[in-house]
């Protein structure tokens, strides 16, 4: 009896052990609202009911017992050893004659059975939260036809004795494809356009074809835009400054006819004009540079023109140059001296050399001096994004309506560019020093603010004043000042269709600092009534701003390729005050024509006619062929 409830109480531990191994226990969900209740409830697997349920049944079994006849001596002689032939781990059918092993099961599998299922269903799974997908994404060898039923069908044809007594059993998890559309949001873009195509690489260069390029007259050294790899220079003034040499002669040969009357009187002429610019480039930075005019002489052109119904030559050939400088960078030619890249930029230019300010409005000339530039500079205190600082010295060749001769003055500035502000200043400073007489030095200073309104109005507006001689005012040469005030219009085709409205009041003798002949008065970006051509000598209105005021209205017609210009102009000048050199008001009417032949070549057409009060009307016509090289 003894032997007999010791193999019973050992074979229910040994069935509780195997149960646990097979099932892990888990731990039911925390119920915070429950207070007390929940400290006092067990794991699903081991509860109040499961013991008071097995205690009856070990009962029912000791009572049964009495009745039992004793055991075969195989399971007295063996002990411990007759529980190892029934483990669960082998795969044997269990004795007839142990029918108490059988209740006792039976017992269990009453009461834990439905147990285990209720755990089973409480397990988290992913089948609830996925959406349905289409099956054919998928192989059919691959999709299961109903891996939960099946798991529940043979689930439900094995007993707990027999699932105890029989070989360990891994049932898997049921298989849930995932989809793989859900791992990220949809494309932005349609996938068709995400296929790459490498021989869309290869068409970038084989669509390539040549330019035509106008090459220069002279070509020595590197080609003018030519292919290949930059050549490695000679080491001749430091690793970090190579010499690459090369020379060009460049420039564009102008020829034009005119018929009509400039303030002068009648101009009709057929003139000449060759510009010839020569560069010596030594390195990437340092260059010699001169500029020849040879069919030019003091601002008049080698020409056949019509005297008094008489065709007469003028010869103006002349090989001087007109400028003749250096240029280079300071911080670069110093680095290289010290084997090093150039600690700081400092741009300077030397000799008889072109200097131009606010589109040639406040100077431009070529001068005798020296100048220098301090480039790329920001201010976080003045609010400035970037701006450029220059220098400049004028000596000599400083030609200007103030004073008589080039030799007689010479001048001291700065000029500056600044980008701030949602646009750009540019403002400067000069003293014109006479060299023989005080009376006539003075100041010249300017400024002027250029910015977009709207996204419609592009807006400059510009100031010179002239102050400083000390001289009767009657006989001042330079006093007085300018505004001006410079107005385009954005259309809906801003490339092609400009209109433009610009204004101007001036008030005694403003001056530009210094200004050439050739280049017209300092009214002449106001419009191209006020323009001249450079060439024949071309009509047109007072271009002096002294005690006078007015402006032009007109409208800027470019070809939806950028290849001709249209334009057309209406300009009105009153005068105001003692000092003006118009007579009294005038009017004028302008159009321009102008494309291209060919790369190189092009034509242009000139027609006005101008209305003046107190004097003679000016009038002309004139066509002018330009080839470029």
């Amino acid at each position: 009896m003894t032997m007999n409830r010791t193999c019973l109480i050992g074979l229910a531990l040994l069935s509780l052990a195997t149960l646990g191994a097979d099932r892990p226990r888990r731990l039911p969900a925390v119920d915070k609202t429950s207070g007390t209740e929940a400290s006092t409830e067990t794991t699903a697997m081991v509860t109040q009911d499961f013991d008071r349920a097995l205690q009856r049944s070990l009962a029912q079994l000791q009572h049964a017992s009495v009745a039992d006849p004793p055991a075969p001596p195989s399971m007295v002689s063996h002990g411990f050893e007759s529980i190892g032939s029934i483990s669960p781990m082998r795969n044997e059918s269990r004795p007839v004659t142990s029918h108490r092993l059988d209740d006792f099961t039976l017992a269990l599998e009453h009461y834990l059975q439905p147990q285990a299922e209720r755990s089973l269903a409480g397990l988290p799974t992913t089948e609830a939260v996925l959406p349905e997908f289409p099956l054919e994404l998928f192989d059919h060898e691959l999709v299961p036809a109903d891996p939960v039923a099946e798991h529940k069908t043979v689930a439900e044809h094995k007993t707990f004795a027999e699932r105890l007594g029989g070989p360990p059993q891994m049932t898997p998890a049921p298989i849930v494809l995932h989809d793989h559309r859900m791992d990220f949001s949809p494309m932005p873009v349609d996938p068709a356009a995400c296929y790459h195509d490498g021989g869309r690489e290869a068409w970038v260069y084989d669509a390539k074809q040549d330019v035509p390029t106008q090459h220069p007259w002279v070509e020595w050294g590197r080609v003018w835009y030519g292919d290949g790899i930059t050549p490695r220079g000679r080491d001749l003034f430091g690793p970090m400054n190579l010499v690459r040499p090369k020379f060009y002669v460049y420039g564009d040969f102008r020829t034009g006819i005119q018929s009509g009357r400039n303030a002068g009187g009648r101009a009709d002429n057929w003139a000449n004009r060759l510009n010839l610019d020569m560069d010596l480039q030594i390195t990437d930075t340092e260059r010699f540079h001169a500029f020849v005019g040879p069919l030019d002489k003091q601002n008049r052109f080698t020409r056949w023109e019509l005297v008094d119904g008489e065709l007469q030559y003028r010869n103006e050939m002349n090989l001087t140059p007109a400028t003749a400088f250096f240029e280079g960078d300071l911080g670069v030619m110093f680095g290289a001296l010290g084997n090093q890249s150039s600690p700081f930029e400092l741009p300077v230019s030397a000799g008889l050399m072109p200097l131009l300010f606010q589109n040639g409005i406040w100077m431009e000339d070529a001068v005798s001096g020296v100048a220098f530039a301090i480039p790329a500079k920001h201010s976080r205190l003045l609010n400035w994004a970037n701006f450029d600082v220059s220098f400049f010295a004028v000596f000599d060749q400083l030609n200007s309506p103030a004073f008589a001769d080039a030799s007689d003055a010479q001048a001291f500035g700065t000029a500056w560019f600044i980008e701030a502000y949602g646009g750009y200043i540019e403002t400067g400073y000069a003293y014109l020093n006479h060299r023989n007489d005080d009376t006539l030095s003075y100041h010249n200073a300017t400024v002027s603010f250029t910015r977009r309104y709207f996204d419609r109005i592009s807006n400059s507006v510009r100031v010179i004043i002239n102050a400083g001689q000390d001289r009767a005012a009657a006989d001042r040469t330079a006093d007085g000042g300018l505004l001006l005030v410079e107005n385009s219009w954005i259309t809906a085709a801003p490339l092609t269709v400009v209109p433009y409205a610009n204004f101007f009041y001036g008030w005694d003798r403003p001056q530009s600092v210094a200004r050439a002949g050739i280049s017209g008065g300092i009214l002449r970006n106001t419009g191209i009534n006020f323009d001249t051509d450079g060439l024949n000598g071309f009509a047109t209105l007072d271009t002096s701003a002294a005690d006078t005021a007015g402006g032009s209205v007109g409208v800027d017609l470019i070809g939806d390729d950028l290849d001709r210009q249209l334009l057309l102009e209406l300009t009105y000048l009153t005068t105001h005050g003692d000092r003006a050199i118009a007579r009294g008001d005038q009017y004028a009417i302008g159009a321009r024509y102008q494309f291209p032949i060919s790369n190189a070549t092009l034509l242009r057409f000139d027609v006005m006619h101008g209305w003046r009060d107190g004097e003679d009307d000016v009038y002309g016509t004139r066509m002018e062929y330009r080839w470029k090289f």
